[in-house]
């Protein structure tokens, strides 16, 4: 592990594939300042620029984990690891400790160009405490997407096959969170009527549960720097992180690696 960890960091940072998603990301974060800043008649508040990015953040990283991972596999660079000796939970371990690294370097280089520019052009609403609090809850919820990306992945096994599959599931369950927001942002009330489509009672519950399971309903929270439960939306990134990285070492352990 001592060696493979220095060996999948740099392979991660010296690719252009980790640079061009970060580039992507932070120019994102730009377009989105610029759009809040001129398109708005009114002046915008701080709280919704922070953390806007967020919403590409998951199809991003799906991109960048399964290239990076994948490309191991094609390479033959996983297979002569296991040749000279190391055993497959370290490959599976190393590999996925470099994955969270980067979805955490590219959340706050993003994050850090979102901010750097609202303090200077937007109206500032919240302090800075609320500012880390969120920024904490993003970075469980950029270990999560870490997880679930890297473990499909090293899975598969095909670099082809995994991008497809990584990609398919972030556009999933980005539909998923659309639907599941759509419903929790509706007002009770609509011109003093109340709003046949606001959920109430055990179905909004599921909805909220489900917004939190979603790595991308987690997302969206964020964009709006709101948060239904904190307590359960970092219990459900734990969860995630625990049962991707069991059934990870778990079935690597018995992979027909060719």
């Amino acid at each position: 592990m001592n060696k493979l960890l220095p060996a999948d960091f740099y392979h991660m940072y010296s690719r252009k594939w980790f640079w061009l998603c970060s580039v992507a990301m932070i120019l994102i974060a730009v377009m989105l300042c610029i759009m809040q800043y001129t398109a708005m008649d009114y002046a915008v508040a701080i709280d919704r620029v922070i953390f806007l990015p967020m919403a590409f953040y998951g199809v991003a990283l799906a991109a960048l984990i399964s290239i990076f991972v994948g490309e191991d596999f094609s390479d033959g660079v996983i297979k002569n690891k296991i040749i000279s000796g190391k055993t497959r939970r370290a490959v599976y371990f190393s590999n996925l400790i470099v994955s969270w690294s980067a979805c955490i370097a590219v959340y706050v280089l993003t994050i850090a160009t979102s901010l750097a520019i609202g303090v200077n052009c937007f109206e500032i609403n919240v302090t800075a405490g609320e500012i880390i609090n969120f920024a904490v809850l993003g970075m469980f919820t950029c270990l999560t997407y870490g997880s679930i990306y890297c473990t499909i992945t090293i899975l598969n096994g095909n670099k082809a096959i995994a991008i497809t599959v990584c990609m398919g599931l972030a556009f999933f369950l980005l539909f998923l969170c659309l639907h599941s927001n759509s419903m929790l942002v509706q007002q009770e009330y609509v011109d003093g009527v109340i709003n046949p489509h606001y959920v109430t009672g055990i179905k909004r519950t599921i909805y909220e549960v489900l917004h939190d399971v979603n790595p991308f309903g987690q997302a969206a929270q964020l964009s709006d720097m709101t948060c239904i439960n904190p307590v359960r939306f970092v219990g459900v990134d734990f969860i995630w992180m625990i049962v991707t990285s069991f059934l990870g070492g778990l079935f690597f352990d018995k992979k027909d690696i060719k």
